[in-house]
């Protein structure tokens, strides 16, 4: 009814984002890929959205989430189009389908590919990474199926293989659930000069592994080339590399590392692996690092918070695992942290909860607790979130000029939705 609806009304020239999602009931699947057709449903629902995209000459951004496959006939429909923004899900069904090649789409800035899996007939994206030339963005999620089989079927050089004569000129690429070959020799497809923000989840063995999987096409090591541009980095967990990306890079505003759900023994136990990346992260970005997200699983004493106060004096966002009298000790610090905004303090999965912990914790239950922290240091007037990891955030108002002293406060208990755009909440998640 929808698409009818833009076929058939004068509504489809304001529209701007369409999103497609939802199941498509392909009746004869079997018979029609043992005689090389495309069911006749795929077929009226392709060419339907065909019409829709010509009819809405202000589409800017496309979003297929349909669980058949996008046809030949909507992505010519694109490549005249002044579509910005694609994301495409493939289907996982591994019945024989069509293999297309996309063709380059000149105006697309961003390109977001899910459920990549060489076996379910997937299009072949190789032109339209090379050739489309605005694409700034990337990312890519390969079907976790591949990881959780150990199976390498990701060829990379095929995928990106026609971009070597003139690598990608990508601002931001994110990776999701790789596993392929750590081929050395291969070429790196993107310009590295170019990249501000990388994400890579699910992509990365733990210390615990083989660097077999790691994903070559990152200079992780001191042998490759520069990245000047990079402000931001989010990973899963952190690997072999990534203190030799820090300890090469510098100028970081954001880092994101939200620790695996389940760590693996070795990186519980190694704390010098927490050491050296903390020590990498304050001692080359501590300056510019505005955002920090550390691994739930890397519990801080309270001398290692007073290190990354001391040297991290910019930061406005700080989320870290902490026992709660270590984490109440940060009020103390909060004259080296000025423009604090959001402190939260992650779950330890490994010890009693959170909740447990507050309960002993003398007068957690009096509101002069969240008092006590919130004006312990009269020059924080930028702090207005705290999470104390118990399922309780907390936002504080300043009521009163910056000038008046003493400045009155206000707390309110708020559900985490209040919280959902802040980046160490934001990017807890292994969603890109």
């Amino acid at each position: 009814m929808g698409l009818n609806g833009l076929v058939l009304r004068k509504v489809a020239e304001y529209v701007q984002v369409l999103r497609l999602v939802g199941e498509c009931n392909e009746h004869d699947m079997e018979e029609c890929s043992k005689n090389g057709r495309v069911p006749d449903i795929s077929m009226m629902l392709n060419t339907l959205v065909r019409v829709a995209i010509e009819r809405c000459t202000s589409l800017r951004e496309l979003c297929w989430e349909l669980n058949t496959k996008m046809l030949p006939t909507v992505w010519q429909g694109l490549v005249h189009s002044q579509i910005k923004s694609l994301t495409v899900k493939f289907p996982t069904c591994k019945t024989p389908k069509p293999v297309s090649i996309v063709p380059p789409i000149p105006s697309l800035v961003s390109l977001k590919v899910l459920d990549v899996d060489p076996l379910c007939y997937v299009d072949d994206i190789s032109r339209l990474l090379a050739e489309s030339k605005k694409l700034r963005e990337l990312g890519i999620v390969w079907s976790p199926r591949m990881r959780e089989a150990n199976e390498p079927s990701v060829n990379l050089s095929a995928m990106f293989g026609r971009c070597r004569e003139q690598p990608l000129q990508l601002r931001k690429i994110a990776i999701k659930n790789l596993f392929t070959y750590n081929d050395s020799s291969c070429p790196l497809y993107h310009d590295p000069s170019c990249l501000e923000e990388i994400t890579v989840i699910n992509s990365i063995s733990d210390f615990s592994k083989s660097s077999a999987s790691a994903f070559v096409e990152f200079p992780m090591r001191k042998t490759g080339p520069p990245l000047p541009r990079l402000r931001f980095l989010r990973a899963d967990r952190p690997w072999e590399g990534m203190v030799e990306l820090l300890t090469h890079t510098s100028s970081l505003e954001e880092i994101y590392i939200p620790g695996p759900k389940k760590a693996s023994s070795r990186e519980l136990k190694a704390d010098s692996i927490r050491d050296t990346h903390i020590e990498a992260m304050t001692r080359h970005h501590g300056q510019t690092l505005r955002h920090l997200l550390l691994p739930s699983h890397w519990r801080l004493t309270s001398e290692q918070i007073k290190y990354i106060a001391h040297h991290c004096p910019n930061l406005k966002q700080l989320g870290f695992a902490a026992t709660p009298s270590d984490f109440m000790s940060i009020r103390s610090l909060l004259p080296s942290l000025p423009k604090l905004t959001a402190i939260r303090l992650l779950e330890y999965p490994y010890s009693n909860p959170l909740s447990e912990q507050w309960h002993d914790f003398e007068d957690w239950d009096n509101a002069d607790c969240i008092d006590t922290f919130v004006n312990g240091a009269e020059y924080s007037n930028f702090l207005r979130w705290i999470d104390f990891g118990d399922g309780r955030v907390y936002e504080i108002d300043k009521i009163g000029l910056p000038e008046m002293a003493p400045r009155k406060t206000r707390v309110r208990q708020r559900d985490l939705e209040a919280v959902k755009d802040i980046g160490i909440w934001k990017y807890e998640s292994f969603e890109i």
